[in-house]
């Protein structure tokens, strides 16, 4: 009996022990162990870790996720302690030439999701110069010192310019070019406008000089020198007269007419067309009446819609401009009003 006692005393003894020993691990194991969050309709890693007081890279790490942009709904992520580093800090970064939403993210240890929630994006478009606010994490690369942009950098359109030309000149971008000025297209602008330019550098060099079409050659008149008779009673002294320049046939000289078509009145886009009456392939141009700017050739033929002697041109909305086929000796002089013109050149009858 007295065996048996002891027996059971000696189990509860060592019962207590246990008990002890299970109790203090589970608090100590509790004390250690990081949060765990289920991921719900709507959540995202950026709205995860803002609610948690933690950073997104320290979540990525934590459960060592290869695409921070993906995760479904029931998926169990660990929430890393205060131990664990990734405090939640949000700073602001201001757009360079290059930067994309996966640099900017790559660079702040977050993700391109987490920076678009923060400003409110709805698409991946940034421009220069541009001011985000980046959730960064403590030990992330420090900001560069974001630098004033020039103000006041404009740009008057001369004949020969183009979007692309003018930004690489001034060290901008066709598309902040684009959005500053809100062009509705960047293919079309016409000369004597007024661009603004952000984030303008001085002109990388000067202006290009243009000129118009070479002067066409005419040759020099060749006159026979003068025979005079020798000296005599008989006959008196006889000068021929010179001989005149060897003229140059032209085949369609006076052989040409030009009519006005068409010419409307509008406020929208505008063109000019000209139809060379049974020539394909044949080159036209658009010059100003002064010649001090002329355009390059177009062919008839390149607008297969409207047939195959037909040229057209986005041209400028007003103004009179001089509409040449070349090589028939004949021009015409067309007043656009803001809408669409047409010239036909046809042979005489």
């Amino acid at each position: 009996m007295r065996n048996y006692r002891r027996l059971i005393l000696t189990g509860l003894f060592f019962l207590v022990v246990a008990l002890g020993v299970t109790v203090g691990g589970s608090v100590n194991v509790s004390a250690e162990m990081p949060a765990l969050h289920v991921v719900g309709w709507g959540d995202t890693l950026f709205s995860i870790a803002t609610s948690h007081g933690r950073t997104v890279h320290a979540i990525v790490q934590a459960n060592n996720l290869r695409n921070p942009d993906y995760i479904f709904v029931g998926q169990r992520l660990i929430i890393p302690s205060d131990a664990m580093p990734g405090l939640l800090r949000t700073t602001t970064y201001v757009v360079q030439q290059n930067d994309t939403l996966f640099s900017i993210a790559t660079r702040y240890g977050t993700t391109v999701n987490a920076v678009m929630q923060a400003n409110g994006l709805f698409n991946y478009w940034i421009y220069v110069g541009q001011v985000l606010k980046v959730p960064a994490y403590a030990g992330s690369v420090p900001l560069p010192v974001p630098q004033p942009l020039p103000q006041n950098v404009y740009h008057i359109v001369r004949p020969g310019d183009y979007l692309a030309s003018i930004a690489t000149r001034y060290r901008s971008t066709l598309y902040s070019i684009q959005i500053a000025n809100k062009l509705p297209n960047p293919s079309f602008i016409w000369s004597g406008q007024k661009l603004y330019i952000p984030n303008g550098q001085p002109p990388v060099n000067a202006p290009t000089a243009y000129s118009p079409l070479p002067s066409i050659y005419v040759p020099p008149v060749v006159n026979p020198p003068l025979v005079i008779a020798p000296p005599a009673v008989q006959p008196p002294v006889v000068v021929q007269p010179p001989v005149p320049a060897p003229v140059i046939p032209n085949a369609y000289a006076n052989t040409w007419e030009a009519v006005l078509i068409t010419n409307t009145i509008g406020t929208g886009s505008c063109s000019l067309a000209a139809t060379v009456v049974g020539r394909t392939d044949w080159p036209v141009v658009v010059a100003t009446t002064d010649g001090s700017w002329i355009g390059d050739p177009k062919y008839t033929g390149t607008k297969p819609e409207r047939g195959p002697y037909v040229v057209e041109f986005a041209h400028a909305c007003t103004g009179v401009w001089r509409v040449i086929p070349l090589g028939l000796n004949i021009y015409a002089d067309v007043q656009l009003n803001g809408g669409h013109a047409e010239v036909e050149f046809h042979p005489r009858f």
